[in-house]
Parts: C-alpha cells; sequence; structure tokens
C-alpha cells in the first residue's frame, strides 16, 4: 500500500464540474482529470477527478503509512495504516455534510467509508492503482478505454463547499482536544446509520458522542482553579454517572437547563435500548445526534452542521 487511496465518490453528486450532459462515455484520462486540490496543513492532500474519484495523499501522516514491508508485523500495520486512512476520510465526509449544510443550506446525503471501498495507488497516475476492492466500484468500462457515464449522478458540489469541508477537516485533525477526530467520524457514522433507518446504531453511536463530551466536560470542570487536589480526586471516581454528572454541571452552569433535558433523553432512550431491547423510534435517534452535534461544536469552538432527512417507500 502505498501513500494513496482513493474512493468513488457516494451520493450522487460531481465534485466541483460535471461532463458534458452528451459524454455518455468518458474518456479514461479526461475521467481522471483533476478538478481541484487542496493541501492541508495537517499532511494531506486531496484530489478531486471528474469522473468522481477522490484521491487522499497521506505521505504526511506517519500513523497513515505503513510501517514495515514484511514479517509478522506486515498485516498489523496494514490494518492500523487503513484504519487510520478510514477515520480521516469518514471525518471528511462528516465535513463535507456540514459544509453543504453552512454553505448551500442543502442537506446533502452523509455517506460512510470502509476499507473496501478503497484502492490504493503506487504512484501519480492513477492507473497505477496496486489493489483494492474500490476499483470494483469504478463505473463499467466499455471499449476504447473509456468509463460509462454515471447517470444516476445529479448536481454539482461546488468548489467552495470542498474549500470549507477542507479546512474544517485540517481544523479537527489539528486542533488540540485529541479525541477531536474520533468523534467526527463517529458523528458521521451515526448520521449514515440514521439515513440507512438504523436508528439503534445511531443512537447508541451518538450518545457515546454525548457521554465522552460529557465526561470531557466534567474534568474541565473539576480541574479548574480553586478546586483541591483531594476534592478532585473524590470527584473522579466511579460514583459519578453521567446522570449524576450532568445534574451537577447544570447546577454549575457548566451546561445549559435544555442540555441537561436532552441528556436525560437520550440516556434513557439508549438504557431503554441496551437493557431491555426497547427499539428507539427515529424521533429518539434523531434529537441524540443534534445533541451530539451542538456538544461537539461547542466543545470545538466551532459551528458542525448536520441535516436529519429521512427517505421511505410505502404503497
Amino acid at each position: 500500500m502505498g501513500a494513496k487511496s482513493a474512493f468513488v465518490l457516494p451520493g450522487g453528486f460531481w465534485p466541483i464540474e460535471e461532463p458534458d450532459i452528451q459524454e455518455r462515455v468518458i474518456p479514461h484520462n479526461r475521467f481522471f482529470t483533476e478538478v481541484g486540490s487542496w493541501r492541508l496543513s495537517c499532511g494531506i492532500s486531496i484530489s478531486a477527478r471528474l469522473g468522481g474519484v477522490l484521491v487522499f495523499d497521506f505521505s504526511g501522516r506517519a500513523n497513515a503509512i505503513m510501517s514495515v514491508n514484511g514479517g509478522p508485523s506486515y498485516f498489523p500495520s496494514l490494518i492500523e495504516a487503513t484504519d487510520v486512512r478510514v477515520k480521516l476520510i469518514n471525518a471528511f465526509s462528516l465535513c463535507l455534510h456540514s459544509s453543504r449544510v453552512i454553505g448551500e443550506n442543502f442537506g446533502s446525503p452523509p455517506f460512510k467509508i470502509d476499507h473496501q471501498d478503497l484502492f490504493h495507488l503506487s504512484g501519480d497516475d492513477v492507473r497505477e492503482g496496486v489493489g483494492g476492492n474500490g476499483l470494483q466500484k469504478l463505473p463499467a468500462m466499455v471499449a476504447g478505454g473509456g468509463y460509462l457515464r454515471d447517470f444516476h449522478r445529479h448536481g454539482v458540489i461546488p468548489e467552495s463547499s470542498f474549500d470549507l469541508t477542507c479546512e474544517t477537516l485540517d481544523f479537527l485533525v489539528t486542533h488540540n482536544y485529541e479525541k477531536a477526530l474520533d468523534l467526527a467520524s463517529l458523528l458521521n457514522e451515526s448520521l449514515t446509520s440514521y439515513a440507512n433507518h438504523e436508528f439503534a446504531s445511531s443512537l447508541i453511536t451518538s450518545w457515546a458522542i454525548c457521554e465522552t463530551l460529557l465526561q470531557h466536560r466534567w474534568n474541565v470542570y473539576v480541574n479548574r482553579e480553586g478546586v483541591t487536589s483531594a476534592r478532585r480526586k473524590r470527584l473522579t471516581g466511579r460514583d459519578y454517572t453521567a446522570s449524576i454528572m450532568s445534574e451537577v454541571l447544570e447546577l454549575g452552569g457548566a451546561i445549559t437547563p435544555e442540555t441537561l433535558i436532552s441528556l436525560d433523553k437520550a440516556r434513557k432512550a439508549r438504557n431503554s435500548w441496551m437493557h431491555s431491547i426497547s427499539q428507539p423510534d427515529f424521533k429518539s435517534a434523531g434529537e441524540c445526534i443534534t445533541l451530539a452535534t451542538s456538544m461537539l461544536g461547542e466543545t470545538l469552538g466551532r459551528e458542525i452542521g448536520t441535516s436529519l432527512s429521512l427517505s421511505a417507500t410505502g404503497f
């Protein structure tokens, strides 16, 4: 696996530029023509290609590069590097969704990438793919070396949204809160589960975000100036559950009464599923996503935009 991984952009939109409507077959060279590129300070470079492929260059992120070439450490190193890439790309997906909500007032469908969506490149030419199941997701090739146009795509994601997306991703990766990237990737997972009507998975994932951020706020609260080390030790034991922490934080003005109410509702919905297998509905899952989004934005000091859109068919 080289430093570059690529995937076909899901969601039915062209990145930045749409091929001519008359172009039913896109020649290979045009399909991989670069229509936009961004270099992030965190060591990642991103390239958008005309045919709807995004290429991520991770050469500046040491933990996304395999550290060995063979031996017993090869497979663990491969898994670790792939997991880092997948996490970064899913955080990118959240940033893209958020950027379109904020900049275009458009609820672009979220998407989740896993290792099977990726194909890996050995050089600058995308045709130098060295493997990966993601190659199977490229459009069908036709005689003459071109790709059949994807007629399911409709509309274009403007360059301004990609600009904001990459700036937000860079902000997340370089943030001083060490869990910023992990939580952004989890929020993307929760949004995708929600859109796929997987409400239990969505609720559990977004509640994990809320609980993590609640613990972070608790740590900040008990470590503030004026709290003695003896008291701090008593306040960081196992006796302080999410319920107790949220009550104390609200009394101390560290969270709002509205946040306390939302935390109580989300926690009860989560407990009903975990302890009684009581399937949450889309409303409970959506409310927990909204809470997780709000708490993450407040912690990071930056607005995160999410759109809770569902589709269904019936008679």
